[in-house]
């Protein structure tokens, strides 16, 4: 059994101050880059929150959880982003979006978007900026 260290355990990281201990959604398919996002954003004093393959998952999570900020991914299993965008956006729920396909966008977003793979400053970065 692998033991991860917790959030509280882990020192954090005044290089992003905006995200130390802000609760952070990860709606993404691909498991290995859900555990990097994992030990980056507890680096940072972020608190990951929850990792999601799905449209689905991430809205049905929402209606229960509350959280600072999202990363997402465009395109997922059950289809584009765009649903899920629609929602943080109503609610005013910042996010940034990383993808392998920001060229098939369909609309255009006042969100930052970053291709994968993202550097983790570059991303930490973003989420910062729309965290304020």
């Amino acid at each position: 059994m692998l033991a991860y260290p917790s959030a509280a355990r882990m020192q954090k990281n005044p290089t992003y101050p905006s995200l130390v201990d802000k609760r952070i959604l990860v709606v993404d398919d691909e498991a290995v880059i859900c555990v990097d996002y994992r030990f980056q954003l507890l680096e940072i004093g972020a608190s990951p929150e929850a990792f999601l393959p799905t449209n689905a998952a991430a809205l049905s999570f929402l209606e229960t959880h509350s959280v600072d900020a999202v990363i997402l991914d465009y395109r997922l299993p059950d289809g584009t982003s765009e649903p899920l965008m629609a929602w943080l956006r109503d609610h005013q729920v910042p996010f940034v979006i990383v993808s392998g396909w920001v060229e098939k966008l369909r609309q255009p977003t006042d969100a930052p978007v970053l291709e994968k793979p993202a550097l983790a400053g570059e991303l930490w970065q973003a989420l910062s900026g729309v965290i304020h």
